[in-house]
């Protein structure tokens, strides 16, 4: 999972989740949550354990500048995700909207998701760029839900399908760039299966 700015990581260190717990206990957590969190990293890592997989934001200089995080909902293929760029120096410059669709990219076409769940305050202007893009399809907004900064504030909901990002992914020429196997290794090995079966064919 690799992208022209950063990439994935799906190790998570002891040192990684003490990183994700400062940073909760930061104004990167406002964004990716709604407020600030104190919390260690072992409480952290075991609170969400079996119940959300995260993955490091690695530069290209190799350094953690983030994280993104996903959890299956109610129904098989239907998946939430989130996303935190913790260095504040790094924001608007692209690092968390290549890292969400990193992610999104990889649910879709590794694990066979359906529909990917997007939630975000209205105060978060980064993400409410990325809802308003074109590739998210925003289905509601939960009235009051956050509460920050002395008064509430509404959550978007959003959602893409399946379909939709293959369609995206198609327009934007991106697909052939998701396969983790080359299709030439594909085709070369179906040729070589079928020339053997021909020559040796199965028995009942």
């Amino acid at each position: 999972m690799k992208g022209k700015l950063v990439s994935l990581d799906p190790s998570m260190t002891a040192e990684d989740w003490d990183l994700l717990a400062q940073w909760s206990s930061s104004e990167v957590s406002v964004f990716s949550s709604g407020g600030v969190y104190a919390v260690t990293g072992e409480q952290l890592r075991t609170q969400t354990s079996g119940r959300m997989t995260y993955m490091m934001v690695i530069d290209k200089d190799g350094e953690r500048v983030g994280a993104v995080n996903w959890h299956q909902l109610t129904y098989d293929g239907h998946f939430e995700v989130g996303s935190a760029v913790g260095i504040p120096e790094l924001w608007d410059l692209g690092y968390g909207v290549e890292a969400v669709m990193l992610l999104i990219e990889f649910l879709f076409h590794q694990r066979n998701a359906h529909r990917i769940h997007l939630k975000t305050g209205a105060f978060n202007r980064r993400m409410v760029q990325i809802f308003t893009s074109g590739h998210i399809r925003i289905e509601g907004v939960l009235r009051d839900y956050f509460f920050l900064d002395g008064e509430y504030h509404d959550a978007i909901i959003g959602s893409i399908l399946r379909h939709e990002y293959y369609h995206y992914a198609e327009l934007d020429g991106d697909q052939a760039s998701m396969d983790l196997i080359p299709a030439e290794d594909k085709v070369e090995a179906k040729r070589r299966l079928r020339e053997y079966l021909t020559e040796n064919p199965i028995r009942f």
